[in-house]
């Protein structure tokens, strides 16, 4: 699965720029710099099991990938500390 279909699966966020992702106000996780396209797939699903593992736990509210040229990098949206209190009522 390319990193577009997984993210497109997962409901996730596609920024072409670090720079992009951060005006948008996402946090930037790890950064993989696959040699081919198929090692850019296995980054981009190590990517995402740790993104939805944020999510899961409620530490994010979004998750996204930032898809460069020679580098793939997760992103994520921090859940606001208002939002929490919110939730758990």
């Amino acid at each position: 699965m390319s990193p577009k279909e997984l993210a497109a699966r997962y409901d996730a966020k596609v920024f072409d720029t670090k720079e992009a992702a951060e005006a948008a106000g996402f946090v930037l996780t790890e950064t993989h710099t696959p040699r081919n396209i198929w090692n850019k797939a296995s980054a981009a699903q190590a990517l995402m099991h740790n993104l939805l593992a944020r999510r899961a736990s409620r530490e994010a509210t979004e998750i996204g990938l930032v898809l460069e040229n020679h580098s793939i990098s997760g992103c994520y949206k921090k859940q606001e500390s208002g939002d929490r209190t919110q939730n758990s009522e």
